[in-house]
């Protein structure tokens, strides 16, 4: 299958926004109103963090108030001349959302969040653990939320049974972003592939509705 072609592929997946599970958009919103925008979104990889942190930065601009995101990651480090240009160029009236807290030490993030609370709005972050900042919402995923979104990303007249679907689930252990990788590589394959000993035997019945 040509990627332009697969159902999982990265533009497609793009569009999927985060999904709460047992909250709403709008509930996530006013806590973090009433927590005077000074919140850390909790959860493990794939569970959709950044996602939320995107969304929560595109309904607060159109609120009309002003933020500025910060991605932290192995590419892109918080070093010293980053942290100080960040820090020049805040101004009173930004929420500063930060996305992969984590990165950051324990004694630097100290310093870097009084710095940050002083001269901004507000500040949120993503993070794997709790303690940072007071807890906005603990990401989670389910099987049945990995169905719903496999369900919207398939065709209409493709199948994909719950079985597989809770076996990739687990594999993953609930990381739904490395659950949709796998199934772009699963849609990608060609029968050569079949036989590998990394999915069962029914997860491949399964999957061959797809190479149709």
């Amino acid at each position: 299958m040509k990627a332009r072609h697969n159902p999982f592929s990265a533009d497609r997946v793009e569009t999927i926004r985060y999904r709460p599970v047992g909250a709403t958009f709008a509930g996530i919103l006013a806590r973090l109103e009433a927590m005077n925008y000074r919140a850390a979104i909790v959860g493990p990889q794939g569970a959709g963090k950044t996602t939320l942190l995107e969304d929560i930065q595109c309904a607060l601009e159109r609120r009309g108030l002003r933020t500025r995101m910060v991605f932290i990651n192995d590419s892109s480090p918080l070093d010293r001349p980053t942290r100080r240009q960040l820090m020049s160029q805040l101004t009173s009236d930004e929420i500063v959302l930060v996305d992969g807290a984590d990165a950051i030490g324990s004694a630097m993030w100290t310093l870097l969040k009084h710095r940050i609370l002083r001269q901004a709005a507000g500040l949120v972050i993503t993070t794997h653990r709790p303690g940072r900042l007071p807890t906005l919402i603990d990401c989670v995923t389910t099987p049945g939320l990995l169905g719903v979104i496999v369900g919207e990303l398939l065709p209409q007249e493709y199948d994909l049974e719950g079985p597989t679907l809770d076996r990739i689930y687990h594999r993953y252990q609930g990381n739904i972003r490395n659950c949709l990788r796998e199934l772009y590589d699963l849609c990608a394959s060609d029968s050569s592939y079949v036989g590998s000993d990394y999915l069962a035997d029914d997860d491949w019945s399964s999957m061959s509705k797809l190479r149709r």
